[in-house]
This record gives structure tokens, sequence and C-alpha cells, in this order.
């Protein structure tokens, strides 16, 4: 029994912080303990509930994140996209700043290893401006979700500085991204320590098809 069950067994609180972190090793653990095969066939079927979504939606543009480690395998989505001439965005991590630069990309020759040896576009390639560049859809990683679109994202903060970039500089009349948290089954939970400043999903998708958020928190108020 972990240290927070034990303390919540006797009516205690562990600290945010502390709470953060467990959680974080856990999930991180779990995933890694997925097989390969697993996570093949699930990152399929949560990618094609995306791409139906997308279609439904009649989204023109989204922005991904390129899987590494046990992540997510967003390969099928992107690929897809690239098949229906939808515009894929993705982020270059700019370490020296905190921040995401954006760049549309259209074939895997466009990557090449960047920050913590993930895929990202080549150095060089051109950055999208916001707001025109802000895309309809924001497909995020992270370790651990819940039903109300809480996310526990590595502890970096990349796509929390992105989103409050966009909500500073987008017009009253833009349309705001639809922000969607891409994850095996096994990586949601019943609730995420959240932070005042911690940005919720408006959707989950996983294997197991697609949860909408805000109806979810709707229910929780």
């Amino acid at each position: 029994m972990n240290k927070r069950r034990r303390l919540l067994m006797t009516g205690q609180k562990l600290p945010l912080a502390e709470w953060k972190r467990e959680l974080r090793a856990e999930k991180a653990a779990l995933r890694d303990s997925l097989s390969l095969d697993q996570r093949t066939s699930w990152s399929s079927l949560a990618c094609s509930h995306a791409s139906e979504w997308l279609r439904q939606e009649g989204a023109s543009s989204f922005m991904a994140y390129v899987s590494f480690r046990s992540e997510l395998d967003t390969r099928p989505l992107i690929t897809a996209a690239w098949a229906q001439a939808r515009k894929v965005v993705l982020p270059r991590v700019i370490q020296a700043s905190g921040r995401m630069s954006l760049h549309a990309v259209a074939s895997w020759e466009d990557l090449a290893p960047g920050a913590y040896g993930i895929q990202e576009p080549i150095t060089g390639a051109i950055e999208l401006p916001c707001p025109e560049g802000v895309p309809d859809v924001v497909f995020v990683p992270g370790l651990a979700f819940d039903s109300r679109g809480g996310r526990l994202g590595y502890g970096r903060g990349y796509y929390d500085r992105l989103r409050a970039t966009w909500e500073a500089e987008l017009t009253e009349s833009a349309r705001p991204p639809v922000w969607a948290g891409l994850a095996y089954g096994q990586q949601l939970v019943q609730e995420v320590p959240m932070d005042d400043h911690d940005a919720y999903m408006d959707m989950l998708i996983t294997e197991d098809g697609i949860i909408h958020c805000r109806k979810e928190r709707e229910l929780w108020s």
C-alpha cells in the first residue's frame, strides 16, 4: 500500500506536490510495463477514435506530439491526417525559454531528434505565428488523467505555458482549440491532483472511446 492510500485511510491528506510525484512514478511504471503488442493495439484503437471524431467535427488542423518511450503512439493518427489532407502541427521544445514553437509538418522526413531525444520538426522549420497558427484541436500526452479532464503531465509545464499564451493572445471572437488528452485506459484515475493554475482537458480519448470532460465536470460541481 503506497503512502497516499495509507494517509487517505487515516483521513489525512497528502501534500499536493508529493501526491503528484507518487502518481507520476506509479503511472510511468504501469505504462512501461505494458507489452509492445498492448501498446500497439491500444494506440491504434485510440487513434482510430480520434480520427473519426476529427472527421465528424470537420476539423481541418490539429497539434499532436510524437510519442516517446511508452507513450500512446500517435503515428497512426498523424499518418491518417496526412492522407486526408488535414494539417498537422508539431511542437519543437525550446529548453532555454521553457516554451514550444509550432510547425506544420507534412512527412516523417521533416522530423529529427530534438530536446529529450523526442522527434521534433527539423531546425529551421518555419514557426507558425499566433493566432494564425493555432490549430482546431490539441492532442496532449500525459501520465494520468481523470474524467473531469484533470491531467498529470511530466512537471515541465510546456503545455500549460502554451495554453496560457494562446488564451492571452486570442481575441474574444477567435475560436479556442479543443484540448484532448490521449492515453491508455489504464492511465485513467479517480482524481488527478490539480493546482489552481493547472488546466483541464476538454475531452479524453483512449482505446475504449471518448470521454467528454466538460460534461463530467458539470456533474462534479
